[in-house]
């Protein structure tokens, strides 16, 4: 029941008790009136003041009520004319929404039902009495148990039910119902009654179904579709990709899905289309690309990939639509016909026949080059294109022509030898035959015409048949005795004309088939010709054998030859033995030559460096060039190793563009190379190696991607005979480390001082190895102070190496030697564990800052380094600052942006120091994740108050104002003067470190040096 209903009860009820109340207050007026004789026509009655008051009351009270109950009436009255108007609302949307409500009474079965439900069951009158077995009646078979069962399930477990279910109604149309329900308990906890709502999703259903069988459809033209669908949204991320893309490649569809599909490119072709497809993502045009997909067994095939972008109103790109095409068999079948035409085209242009493709009709439609050169035909197009075929022969000889042409038009191989004259009236004999070519019907569709020059064997022809039957007696003894024998075998009369020749001889001499007969200069001059006329004729003037061994040019061979004279004449034995030689002189070159540039290697570089040093003088010394690339292994990190490779490749070929045919180019290892130059002086050595330096400095392009290298330089130059090749060498490495420790990308020449400083220097090296070790280094902290609050909020850590006889050796001279060895990242793994330990016993809040080389980076696990010391020192990494400087990110600088990254995410802050030193600071404060920057000291030892340092200021100011723009903090290295504090203050300078503050103390003094200067005034 509604509660318009319920509010109109209530004003009736409420109308009878005020006319009640107003009757029964004049009743109880008039009466008393009566009693005491007020009222006229009862005049007389007694206790009449009394009963005046009474009666005067009883009106007083009844008028109150009179009075509130009317109020409640019209208010009554409002609150009807509010709910009628929300139940027109409610209606309306009942209607619109096809829903209703109802409720099932539990004592009598019965189920009342809103209006609106009765509509929907074609019961627009009401008149439906509705009850569970009528309801049951109506409801479709295969529905009536879930039914019954989840009205059971309301009213006697309590449960909350959704169901859907079928329902024919009073104008025999079946619905599906959306019905909800829990129930009514009375005071006595009993099922009272059930109720809930109930709507109309017939459409919806429908509507359903249509999907599932519009998506059915989709899915079977997809599977059906040679092609493979995908989808991406606007930034590229793939959603979508057909089924059969992951039965082609065996990925997982997480795996694919996003920008995970192009890890199935093949590498060279993801190179080539990623930047096309980000180009597209870019401009919204169609993309149309080929590239080679991995198969699940791992093998490519290539794909040919479509897309286009759906753009909105507004012509932005709302999703991308594309396919992929399987165009294997088609690419591979093209690459097999443009292999197939060249192979066709190698043959036809290598073979000496002339050859020619003629129609039907005889007329000549091709001729390959070498027929052309035949036939003495400067032009075909002019000369010979189109013309008839037998035409261009004599008269005697077209009546062959043309029965030759018939046959092959028949389908047959026909054959005729003839004369005709070339273009230019040379005189020749031809052995022809004629082809047929089918075309695609199996008929003849063209004709081939091969033409042979005979004219040499026509002539010789009588001479060699004669010669032929004069010695195929002799040559039918020797054949018995040499025919198995694999050395070749060539016998000459006493007139020195060839007789015979063996199967192997035919194999080694060109033409060997026609030497029969021909004396031994036209037969075999290789063989008789120096240096090996010699032995040919002592044997046949003497008698006595001859053997001797050597290259054959025009065989193409080496032999070694036995000559052997007999009564009859004398005879050549010869046998193959090119490969041996070719083994020998392979084995050779690989023992003096590297196997990848083809330079001398060290093996040659010292021969010639000890044959030189014999001849060595003043005015012709022996001078060495030393060369080590700068950055090769940056290239090699980067590019990879097969890029390095090729690098080394095209240096050595600029190398040798720079030096003298006289100079020895050799490699001596690694990047490392080495020219003995043919000088005479330093001064000429040192005029080559700018040279060298210039042109390896050039930009280098490895596989499409560009690569730099510099190349340092240590010359040496002597001209004492004394001098081993081992000691050059070693002077001018020292010389070479020197030109690296100048800069690089120079030279140096040696001087006798060098070796001084080279031999200290590696002392220097073997004592630090076992610094860590013994205990020698230990870290030390400089405070930095907050400007702002005049207190300390963290130390850098820095590196001392206490050497037992050396005494303290400055970081400057033992860290540039760790990196140098790789020790950098033991000790650089030492100090950070050691910052991190002691860093853990200071006050909450005060931070550490660790140093870290770009050896670190290159060479060394920094996350897993920085992570195993906070976690084994409890220190939180929001206490860890990590100072890096530019050369960390000048190599390899997309893997340290992700390595940056990733410490980010521990809490750590990354710090820029000796900001302002290198050329490009700013592009990387744009690029990387950086906290904080440390202004170097260079430029805060110039600052003060007074006009001078104006130029320092402007530069400090400048950085500042860069950090502030980027949300960094500033921190100020080198600070030694009240005044550059007070300029840094000013600027607005977060930080501030140096000597003014404090000198680094030992972790021992770090709580007394907080509690100093947080209770003192710097300034």
């Amino acid at each position: 029941m509604s509660d318009m209903p319920r509010s109109r009860q209530t004003i009736s009820k409420l109308q009878i008790i005020a006319v009640f109340a107003l009757a029964l207050g004049g009743a109880v007026a008039l009466a008393c009136l009566v009693a005491t004789g007020t009222f006229p026509l009862l005049a007389g009655i007694p206790a009449r003041s009394v009963v005046v008051a009474v009666a005067a009351t009883a009106f007083l009270v009844a008028l109150p009520i009179v009075f509130v109950l009317t109020f409640l009436i019209a208010r009554f009255a409002g609150r009807q004319r509010n709910l009628a108007a929300r139940e027109e609302l409610f209606v309306t949307a009942q209607q619109i929404g096809k829903f209703g409500y109802w409720h099932y009474d539990v004592k009598n079965s019965k189920f009342t039902l809103s209006d609106n439900v009765h509509d929907l069951l074609g019961d627009p009158n009401c008149t439906l009495q509705m009850d569970l077995p009528r309801l049951l009646e109506m409801t479709d078979p295969d529905d009536r148990d879930m039914l019954s069962q989840a009205l059971h399930r309301i009213v006697v477990e309590g449960s909350r039910e959704e169901i859907e279910y079928r329902l024919t109604g009073l104008d025999g149309v079946q619905k599906t119902f959306w019905v909800d329900g829990k129930r009514m308990l009375d005071r006595a906890g009993n099922p009272l009654r059930a109720y809930g709502a109930c709507r109309d999703i017939t459409d919806q259903k429908k509507i359903e179904a249509a999907l599932r069988e519009s998506e059915a459809h989709y899915r079977s033209a997809v599977e059906l579709n040679a092609q493979i669908p995908w989808t991406a949204d606007a930034e590229g991320n793939v959603e979508e990709l057909g089924p059969r893309w992951f039965r082609y490649t065996g990925m997982k569809r997480e795996d694919a899905l996003g920008t995970g599909w192009a890890s199935a490119l093949h590498p060279e072709d993801l190179e080539l289309n990623l930047p096309l497809w980000s180009e597209a993502l870019r401009s919204g045009e169609p993309i149309d690309v080929e590239y080679r997909l991995r198969q699940t067994g791992g093998s490519w095939r290539w794909f040919r990939a479509r897309a286009a972008p759906r753009l909105n109103d507004r012509g932005s790109i709302v999703r991308w639509y594309g396919t992929l095409e399987d165009i294997h068999d088609r690419k591979m079948a093209n690459v097999a016909l443009r292999e197939s035409e060249a192979f066709a085209r190698s043959i036809l242009e290598s073979t000496p026949d002339c050859v020619r493709v003629v129609n039907l009709d005889g007329h000549v439609q091709f001729m390959n080059g070498p027929g052309m050169r035949e036939m003495e035909i400067d032009d075909f197009e002019s000369r010979l294109k189109g013309q008839v075929w037998a035409s261009l022969w004599p008269a005697d000889a077209r009546e062959t022509i043309e029965c030759a042409v018939d046959a092959a038009r028949q389908g047959r191989t026909a054959h005729f030898s003839h004369f005709c004259p070339t273009a230019k009236g040379t005189a020749k004999w031809w052995n022809v035959s004629v082809s047929p070519i089918f075309g695609p019907n199996g008929e003849p569709d063209k004709l081939l015409v091969i033409s042979r020059d005979m004219t040499t064997a026509k002539r010789t022809q009588d001479a060699l048949e004669r010669a032929k039957r004069a010695a195929e007696q002799s040559a039918q003894r020797l054949e018995n005795v040499l025919s198995s024998t694999t050395d070749g075998v060539i016998t000459f009369d006493r007139q020195l004309r060839v007789v015979y020749l063996n199967r192997s001889a035919l194999e080694v001499v060109p033409g060997a088939r026609g030497l029969i007969g021909k004396l031994y200069h036209e037969a075999v001059p290789e063989l008789v010709s120096p240096p090996f006329e010699e032995y040919f004729h002592r044997a046949f003037s003497q008698g006595v054998p001859e053997h001797f061994e050597g290259y054959f040019a025009a065989y193409d061979r080496w032999l070694k030859v036995h000559v052997y004279p007999s009564p009859d004449g004398i005879s050549l034995f010869f046998k193959d033995v090119s490969e041996r030689q070719r083994a020998q002189e392979q084995l050779l070159y690989l023992a003096h030559h590297d196997t990848l540039t083809g330079l001398a290697n060290r093996a040659i570089l010292y021969d010639v460096l000890e044959k030189s040093l014999v001849t060595a003088r003043p005015e012709k010394p022996t001078v060495l060039l030393f060369l080590d690339l700068d950055e090769f292994k940056a290239v090699n990190d980067t590019l990879g190793h097969c890029a390095g490779d090729r690098l080394l490749v095209e240096v050595s070929e600029r190398l040798k563009s720079c030096v003298r045919t006289s100079d020895v180019v050799a490699r001596f290892g690694g990047d490392e190379f080495a020219v003995v130059a043919d000088v005479d002086s330093p001064d000429e050595a040192a005029r080559l190696a700018e040279r060298i330096i210039e042109v390896l400095q050039e930009p280098y392009e490895l596989d499409g991607r560009p690569g730099a290298v510099g190349v340092s330089i240590g010359i040496v130059s002597t001209s004492d005979p004394n001098v081993t090749a081992g000691e050059m060498l070693r002077d001018a490495d020292i010389a070479l480390y020197q030109a690296k420790a100048s800069g690089r990308g120079t030279y140096r020449i040696f001087e006798t001082a060098m070796g001084q400083s080279f031999r200290e220097r590696e002392a220097l090296k073997q004592d630090l190895r076992g610094a860590v070790a013994r205990g020698e280094l230990h870290l030390v902290y400089q405070p930095l102070l907050d400007l702002a609050t005049n207190r300390v909020n963290g130390f850098e850590a820095l590196l001392r190496w206490h050497h037992p006889t050396r005494g303290l050796v400055p970081p400057v001279f033992f860290i540039p030697v760790a990196e140098e060895m790789g020790l950098i990242v033991e000790i650089g793994a030492w100090a950070l564990d050691r910052a991190c330990h002691d860093a853990a016993t200071w006050p909450e809040g005060i931070t550490v800052a660790v140093n870290l080389s770009s050896v670190q980076f290159r060479t060394g696990d920094v996350l897993q380094a920085v992570a195993h010391s906070l976690l084994q020192s409890g220190l939180s990494g929001k206490r860890l600052q990590l100072e890096i400087t530019e050369s960390v990110l000048l190599a390899d600088s997309a893997a340290n942006l992700e390595l940056l990254h990733a410490l980010r995410t521990l809490g750590i802050t990354i710090s820029m120091d000796d900001f302002g030193t290198g050329y490009s600071s700013l592009s990387y404060l744009r690029s990387y994740p950086f906290d904080k920057i440390k202004i170097d000291r260079s430029f805060v030892s110039d600052l003060s108050m007074n006009e001078a340092s104006a130029g320092p200021k402007a530069i400090v100011r400048a950085i500042i104002g860069l950090a502030q723009s980027l949300g960094m903090t500033i921190t100020a290295e080198g600070v030694e003067t009240a005044s550059q504090i007070s300029v840094l203050r000013s600027m607005g300078c977060n930080e501030v470190q140096g000597f003014l503050i404090s000198k680094p103390v030992g972790a021992e003094g770090v709580a007394e040096t907080i509690s100093r200067l947080n209770n003192a005034s710097v300034l």
